[in-house]
Order: structure tokens, then C-alpha cells, then sequence
């Protein structure tokens, strides 16, 4: 089976960058997750499932609780779909990391990770070839047993199915072998992926193969994210060889049929999410009966549900009631996350448990650079001030950014971050600087009689929150530079939509780590893979035609992914400092902060805190209810 190494990986993306691949965060746009990633009023918001007491932390008398109780939580923002190759978007990723499971697990969301399907793992080939021995006898939720097969078939679903949009995770973040075919796509012969030519080999039921085209550094991290989950084989029939044993629409909807935990129960758009635990699942056993998650896109409304009438295990903080005197912390746990509690709340006169911790996130302004000069982007940069959204709109816990990859994973780590941070071309820790984004759009020939119009487009629950604020302040300044400001919202699946069809001028959005690389982030930034026309992953539409610095960025791009294996970490930083002066110099992305989750669960709720990947990372099957008194 050939690979690609005949084929330099700018030209592989630009094949399939636009004909095969999406973004998500949080996911994530956070995200990221995910990918794109839905943020509300604290950046990875998930609704509070993570709170409580954890096994990092100083040890507690056992809270009595009732396994036949169900998990009351809130489905933060709409999904569209429940195929992990499909999902991009953290509360999609949310109740798939329930549902489905892969090879590899983020544990409670940590950063480390551990087997799960896979019961343990060989390498050779300077660790280019991984073979994973499954666990016999794990079972999907209709009775199957998990086999290599299943793999074979979900990995080449991810590579060639027209509903993947994480197809280049496993052809080119992962690298797998494979083999790539000439396709014309507008009147441009392009090179894309052979179906049928991945190198996953079932060498039996319990035993799985992949050959990589070079070593991975971040290979069994990648291979937890949920793209990658297990799906019984032929059960849908969307790649060749199969007919599908039911429609995309009810398995991506209706009828999910995965290896995790819980099954779902129903779904209803725009109102609730019920899972069931498994009494056969092949892990922990779940301590709960299943979750129920309510639906709702504005953040008053999850406000009134979760914290006013206290129908949810864990109150939901929008930032107009949130009150940081209300913090009282007792200790900083063994990854570093402060911890204490929050209350009492004068909605409920309860106080609820409390814990903070950093996460690998970015969220940004970004720009369609097709219909968004430079000089306009350069114009928005300096007039945003990250000191002053965290100081005076966003009143959360978060990092002010001045790149996108966050500091953790910044190249030379988080002292080099705050070194480079101090040469920031828009001003460090400076205030709106008008005059500078005036003398940008004079130079480029615009004034009174010659305004640039654009639209600010964000979800609506953002909106409802500090979005409109952070609006408000960009329009007014804006308007003294010859910008004029049009902010317009929409549900969440509306908006990541636009986005990517590339229907948006400016807008904002978020990226939790898929995987702790900041290739992770950087691969948003690939001009080749930020072109709307096709499915991208970024939607910029950046290009040598719209940004001085593309060719940069690619440069900077294919150094990455020439330096992926371990020990070559020095590399991937150069290329990644290439990407990000890149990005600094064309101003695609506008970084705004670095998340910071605050989790928070009710006295009757114990459940491990979330780790840096994020709640929507974890499974719910260690939540304990107990005693919930008059709100039972």
C-alpha cells in the first residue's frame, strides 16, 4: 500500500482541506474541542455536570447515593448530529463521549490517556506502527461485540464517508498510510484520498494495526478524541462496500449505536437529551440511572432552569448573576485546580461546590478574509483590547490571549508565551487604540465618505450575554476609524453553519484542544484548510490573495507536520512561531482570551472534577446523586 510521502502535504491538504474535513470547540470550537466550541458565560461552560469532590483532592466521608437516580444536567446550546464523524462541537461531543467509545480515553478529561476499548498497545517502527490488542467481550449497545472489523470500518467511515469532517485527523494529523487518487474539482485536478486504502488492518478480532506514515508524538491522545470511536461494522451504508443496515438520518439522530456507557433514550431539538446507563457496559459501572439534559439556547433561560428553580444537579452561573465574592476557596488540588465553594446563592440559599482550572483554549475574533480586507482586520485588532474585555465585559476567570495556541502549549512554553506576548503587534495589555486603527484605514483609502460596512455575527446566547456589550463597544469605537458595525445572532447550529459556508464577516468563536499539540490549533490556520468552498476547518478563506503572510503560514504548517515525531518538539515550535506571526501579521485571528472552566454542582452531587481537556471530554459514569431534599 503506498502512502503519501510522494506527495508533499500542502498539496494532500489542498485536495482534501476543502472536499473532506470541518471544524468544530471548543471544541471543538469550544469546541474541540472539538473542536467549534458554543461559550456562553464562562468559556467551556458545560452546564456544570464536573463538580464536587474528586479522588485528586483531600480525602471525604462517602457520600451515600442512589445508583437508580438520574443525572439532571443541561445540554448547553443545540446539536444537529450524534456521529462521531459527523459532530464537531463539544455539546455534540458531550453526550457522544457517552454514548460511544474509542480506543484511548481523556480520564475525567485529564491530559493523560489511558485504555479503554484497547487493553494495550505495541509499537514498532520507532512507534509509525501501533498495534492495539482489544478487550474481549466489550459489547455496543444492541448486544454486538466490539471486534478489530469494527474498526476497519469506523476508521475508513472517518477517512471517506461524505458525512466525515474530521477526515484529515486520520489522513494527516494522524498520518495513516493510504493511498490518494486525481479528482477534478472546479475545473482543478486536485489529489484526494483512495477510498478503501487506509492502512488499519484487523489481524483478527482483537487485534488492530496501524501503520502511520512517520512517528506521532500525540498518536494515542489523537486516537481518544470521538471521531474515532468504534461503530459496528456495516451499519451505515455511507462508504463503499456497504448498504447499511439503517439510514445516516436514524443513526445520527435516532438510534447511535456505540460501545459507551449510556444509550440514548430520546432527543428532541430544542428541548431535552435522555440517556440511559448500561447495566452491560464493559467498564465501570455507571453510578447513576442515565442523564437527562435540557435544552436551551439563551442563558437566562438555563439561569431560571438550573439555578432559580433548582432543576438540574448543578446551577448555571450566567455572567450577569455571577458574584465572585461568593468564592471562597480552601485548596489548590495535585493538578493545580483551586477548589472550594460557591454561595450561598440568594436565588436558593444553597451554596454549591466550586473548583477552577485552566483549560487548552482559544477563543477569537475571526474574519471571512475573502470579503474582509486586511486593513479592517488590522483596524478590529487594535481597537480590541484584551484587558479590557476581561476586566470590564467578561467578568470570569479567564487569560487574556495574544496568540492562538495557549500558553501550555505555546512553543517554548508559558515563559516564552508571556515574552512574545509583550511584542504583540496590536498593543500588550493596552486599551482600544482608535488612532491606530484610523491611520490604518486612511493609508488604505478609506474615510468619512469611504466607511467599511461588515457584520459581527456570534450565537445568540453569547449575545444575550456579554456579547452585546463587547458589540457595543467595538461599534462605537469603530465608527471613528470609518468601520461601521452590524451585530446579528442566530441558535447555535445556525451560526456554526454560516460559518462554515462561509455566510459571515466577522465573527467569534472558540477552540478547545482536541489533543494537547498546538498543531491542534494551528491546523485553523492552514490557508489550504480554510477555504469555505469545500468543508474547512477554519473559515477564513485565507489565502496568498488575502493575506500578505499566507505562503508564511503554510511554510510554517508543512515544518509542523515534517517534525511530528517525538523529540522533534524544538522543530514543530518553529514552524508553530512561523503560524503565529503569520496570523499576527494578516490578522485572520483575533485572540480574546484563554479559558478558564469553573464547575460548580449542588451538596447532593458528587462527581470528579473536570481536567484541562474539559468536561466534555468525560463520561458521566461516576456522577453520584444523592439526597436532594426539597428540590427532588
Amino acid at each position: 500500500m503506498t502512502d503519501t510521502d510522494n506527495l508533499s502535504r500542502r498539496r494532500f491538504l489542498q485536495g482534501t482541506g476543502a472536499a473532506a474535513t470541518a471544524a468544530a470547540l471548543a471544541g471543538c470550537t469550544g469546541g474541540g474541542g472539538d473542536d467549534d466550541e458554543e461559550t456562553t458565560t464562562s468559556p467551556t461552560d458545560d452546564g456544570g455536570d464536573n463538580g464536587g469532590d474528586n479522588e485528586d483532592s483531600e480525602t471525604t466521608e462517602e457520600m451515600e447515593y442512589d445508583p437508580s437516580k438520574t443525572l439532571r444536567s443541561l445540554n448547553v446550546g443545540t446539536m444537529d448530529t450524534l456521529d462521531p464523524i459527523k459532530a464537531t462541537d463539544t455539546t455534540s461531543g458531550a453526550n457522544i463521549q457517552n454514548i460511544f467509545d474509542a480506543l484511548t480515553n481523556y480520564p475525567h478529561g485529564q491530559t493523560n490517556v489511558e485504555m479503554l476499548l484497547a487493553e494495550s498497545l505495541e509499537t514498532a517502527n520507532d512507534g509509525a506502527t501501533l498495534t492495539f490488542t482489544l478487550k474481549q467481550g466489550a459489547t455496543y449497545n444492541n448486544g454486538d461485540e466490539v471486534t478489530a472489523q469494527d474498526f476497519v470500518y469506523s476508521f475508513e467511515r472517518l477517512a471517506a464517508s461524505d458525512n466525515s469532517r474530521r477526515s484529515t485527523f486520520i489522513l494527516d494529523t494522524l498520518g495513516v498510510k493510504h493511498e490518494t487518487e486525481t479528482t477534478t474539482v472546479d475545473g482543478e485536478e486536485q489529489e484526494v484520498y483512495k477510498p478503501g486504502t487506509i492502512a488499519v488492518t484487523a489481524e483478527d478480532d482483537y487485534t488492530l494495526t496501524l501503520e502511520l506514515e512517520q512517528p506521532f508524538y500525540a498518536a494515542t491522545s489523537m486516537l481518544a478524541y470521538t471521531s474515532f470511536s468504534a461503530v459496528p461494522e456495516g451499519l451505515v451504508g455511507d462508504i463503499e462496500g456497504y448498504e447499511g443496515q439503517m439510514s445516516h438520518q436514524e443513526f445520527a439522530t435516532k438510534n447511535p449505536v456505540g460501545a459507551g456507557p449510556y444509550t440514548l433514550e430520546s432527543w428532541e431539538q430544542a428541548s431535552e437529551v435522555q440517556l440511559s446507563a448500561r447495566d452491560d457496559y464493559h467498564g465501570e459501572t455507571p453510578m447513576n440511572a442515565g442523564i437527562h439534559k435540557a435544552v436551551y439556547t439563551e442563558s437566562n433561560a438555563r439561569y431560571t432552569y438550573a439555578t432559580v428553580n433548582v432543576n438540574a444537579d448543578s446551577p448555571y452561573i450566567p455572567s450577569a448573576q455571577y458574584k465572585p465574592d461568593l468564592r471562597e476557596f480552601e485548596g489548590t488540588d495535585d493538578r493545580g485546580r483551586r477548589y472550594g465553594t460557591y454561595g450561598p446563592m440568594d436565588e436558593n440559599g444553597l451554596t454549591a461546590d466550586y473548583y477552577e482550572v485552566a483549560t487548552p483554549s482559544t477563543y477569537y475574533l475571526a474574519f471571512n478574509s475573502e470579503v474582509v480586507p486586511k486593513p479592517v482586520r488590522q483596524a478590529v485588532a487594535y481597537v480590541y483590547s484584551q484587558k479590557t474585555f476581561v476586566e470590564q465585559i467578561f467578568p470570569r476567570p479567564a487569560k487574556p490571549a495574544y496568540h492562538f495556541t495557549p500558553p501550555g502549549l505555546f512553543p517554548g512554553g508559558p515563559s516564552n508565551y508571556e515574552e512574545q506576548a509583550q511584542d504583540y503587534k496590536y498593543g500588550y495589555e493596552q486599551r482600544g487604540q482608535v488612532a491606530k486603527a484610523k491611520e490604518v484605514m486612511e493609508a488604505a483609502g478609506y474615510g468619512p465618505d469611504n466607511q467599511f460596512s461588515m457584520s459581527f455575527t456570534m450565537p445568540s446566547s453569547s449575545a444575550s450575554s456579554w456579547g452585546s456589550d463587547l458589540y457595543t463597544l467595538l461599534r462605537d469605537q469603530l465608527t471613528q476609524a470609518h468601520i461601521k458595525l452590524e451585530l446579528n445572532s442566530a441558535d447555535w447550529n445556525t451560526f456554526l453553519n454560516s460559518a462554515r459556508n462561509g455566510n459571515v464577516e466577522m465573527y467569534y468563536l472558540g477552540w478547545l484542544a482536541d489533543y494537547p499539540g498546538l498543531d491542534n490549533f494551528l491546523n485553523l490556520a492552514y490557508p489550504p484548510a480554510t477555504d469555505t468552498s469545500g468543508q474547512a476547518i477554519g473559515y477564513i478563506n485565507w489565502s496568498s490573495e488575502t493575506g500578505d503572510a499566507a505562503e508564511q503560514a503554510i511554510d510554517g504548517w508543512e515544518m509542523i507536520q515534517n517534525n511530528y515525531g517525538t523529540g522533534q518538539a524544538e522543530a514543530r515550535g518553529e514552524g508553530g512561531m512561523m503560524m503565529e506571526n503569520a496570523i499576527e501579521e494578516d490578522a485572520v485571528y483575533i485572540p480574546m482570551i484563554h479559558g478558564i472552566t469553573q464547575g460548580y454542582s449542588y451538596p447532593w452531587l458528587e462527581s470528579p472534577r473536570s481536567g484541562a481537556m474539559g468536561g466534555s471530554r468525560g463520561k458521566e459514569i461516576w456522577a453520584k446523586i444523592g439526597d436532594r431534599g426539597e428540590f427532588e
